[in-house]
C-alpha cells in the first residue's frame, strides 16, 4: 500500500507527520525482519525536505502535472491526502481513500457534491450575487490534530483490509 501526498498544496506540519509515520513503520519493520506495510510518496513540481524514508516526486511545473502523476501511481486501497477536490475526485474514482488537511474523508459521492457547490459558489461570485470567499481560514494545532487522528483511523482500517 502506498500513502500518497499532494506535497504542492499540503502544509508543512502535514508532511513531516506523514513522513514520521512512514519512517516509524519502517523501523518497526526492520526490527521485525520484514517489509513496511505501507511507503510515502510524495509528489510535487518543487523540492520538499522529507523525512526518509518518503520519496519525493518530482515532476515539471505545469498545470495538473502533479495530479498527474499521482493519479497515475494510485492504486485501489492506497490513502492519498490532498486539499485539491478536483484531483481527490480523480483519486476517488480510482478507488483510492483520500483525505483533506483538516481530516475530512472524501469518497465518490461526497467529493463531487462538495466539487459542485464550490463551483457553483465561484459562479455566484463571478455575477456578482456571492461575496468574495473568506481568505482568512485559519488552520492550526486543532485541524493537525484532527487531521492526525482521522489519518490514524482511515490508515488502520485500510491495513486491515
Amino acid at each position: 500500500m502506498k500513502l500518497l501526498a499532494d506535497g504542492d498544496s499540503l502544509q508543512a506540519e502535514i508532511r513531516g507527520l506523514l513522513s514520521r509515520r512512514a519512517a516509524s513503520e519502517a523501523a518497526k519493520a526492520r526490527e521485525a525482519g520484514a517489509e513496511p506495510r505501507f511507503g510515502l510518496l510524495v509528489v510535487a513540481a518543487k523540492p520538499l525536505r522529507l523525512e526518509a524514508p518518503a520519496e519525493l516526486v518530482l515532476v515539471e511545473a505545469g498545470a495538473d502535472a502533479a495530479d498527474d502523476r499521482l493519479v497515475e501511481l494510485a492504486e485501489p486501497g492506497d490513502l492519498a491526502v490532498t486539499r485539491d477536490l478536483p484531483l481527490a475526485e480523480r483519486l476517488a474514482e480510482k478507488g483510492v481513500a483520500v483525505l483533506n488537511d483538516r481530516g475530512e474523508s472524501f469518497t465518490l459521492e461526497n467529493v463531487r457534491e462538495r466539487r459542485s457547490l464550490r463551483d457553483r459558489a465561484a459562479e455566484l461570485r463571478a455575477l456578482g450575487l456571492a461575496p468574495e470567499s473568506p481568505r482568512g481560514r485559519s488552520w492550526g494545532p486543532k485541524e493537525l490534530k484532527g487531521f492526525a487522528d482521522a489519518f490514524d483511523r482511515e490508515l488502520t482500517k485500510l491495513l486491515r483490509k
